[in-house]
Parts: structure tokens; C-alpha cells; sequence
């Protein structure tokens, strides 16, 4: 096989696509679980924000800090809102990069049945000439066996004519 043919050259090409591709797909993963991570952190924060306001409530609370803990909570819940979306932004992108590495990877695995079909195809080839050549030094040893009984020659007289020279 000629390993810098054209479609070689290609395979080579698909598969580093391909790696660059898989190698996003984790990137955002990673974000995805970051993302996560970060709404998770908000919600248990909010959480812990609303039972502190409950028990507040429940001893008395006045009225400004009431309202204090009113805004917090509604700067969390845009926080919350915000990152949700973040999260959802991050999960679109992710399904985008998971789809673009399947189709490198349908490309690549066609590139290389390609590259597999040219190798049985050359290996073939290669098999049927071996067999040509076998066949025509048959032949020709045959030939030259006929023509030497033909003229009277043996084994042995051949080798006591390379004497005579």
C-alpha cells in the first residue's frame, strides 16, 4: 500500500477531526457538570437563605430586614434563572458537539473501509501476480524439462558438460 496516497492522506485528516471533536465533546462535559454544579450550589444556597428567613420569621422579624431578605432572595432567584439558562445553553451545545463527532466519526469510518477495501484489493493483486509468475516459471521449467529430453540431455550430462568448459 502507498501510505501517502490520496485517501490515506484523508483518513489521516478525518481522524484528527475527528479527535479535535471528541476532545470538545468533553470540554463541554466538563462545563455541562460545571454548570450543574454552580445551579446546584445556588439552589441549596437559596434554600438555606429561605429556612434562615423562616426561622427569623417565626421569632419576629422587622420589617426592613424582612425586606433585606426579600431582595436576596429575589437577586438568588434571577441568579437561579440565569444559570438555569446557562445550563440549558451549555446542554444545546453539547448535543451540537456529540452530533458533529458522529458525523467525523461516520466520515472516518468510511475513509477507513475505503482504505481496507484498496488493501484487500491490492492485496489481491499482489496475490494474483505471485501466482502468474509461479505459473509462467512452471512453465517454462516444463518447457525447458520437454526440450531437454527432447534433445537426450540428463542431470547428468549437464553436469559433466559444465566440466568440459
Amino acid at each position: 500500500m502507498n501510505a501517502r496516497s490520496p485517501l490515506t492522506t484523508l483518513k489521516e485528516l478525518a481522524q484528527e477531526t475527528c479527535d479535535q471533536a471528541a476532545r470538545s465533546v468533553g470540554h463541554s462535559q466538563r462545563s455541562l457538570q460545571e454548570a450543574q454544579q454552580r445551579l446546584d450550589q445556588l439552589l441549596n444556597y437559596r434554600h438555606e437563605y429561605r429556612q434562615r428567613l423562616d426561622a427569623s420569621m417565626e421569632k419576629g422579624i422587622e420589617p426592613a430586614n424582612w425586606h433585606n431578605y426579600q431582595q436576596f432572595l429575589a437577586s438568588l432567584d434571577q441568579a437561579i434563572a440565569g444559570q438555569r439558562k446557562a445550563l440549558n445553553d451549555q446542554q444545546r451545545q453539547l448535543d451540537r458537539q456529540q452530533q458533529a463527532w458522529q458525523g467525523e466519526k461516520r466520515k472516518l469510518n468510511t475513509y477507513d473501509t475505503l482504505v481496507s477495501r484498496r488493501e484487500q484489493s491490492e492485496q489481491k493483486r499482489a496475490i494474483r501476480r505471485e501466482q502468474q509468475l509461479f505459473d509462467e516459471m512452471s512453465a517454462r521449467m516444463s518447457r525447458q524439462q520437454k526440450n531437454d529430453r527432447g534433445l537426450g540431455v540428463t542431470a547428468t550430462d549437464t553436469s559433466h558438460s559444465n566440466d568440459r568448459f
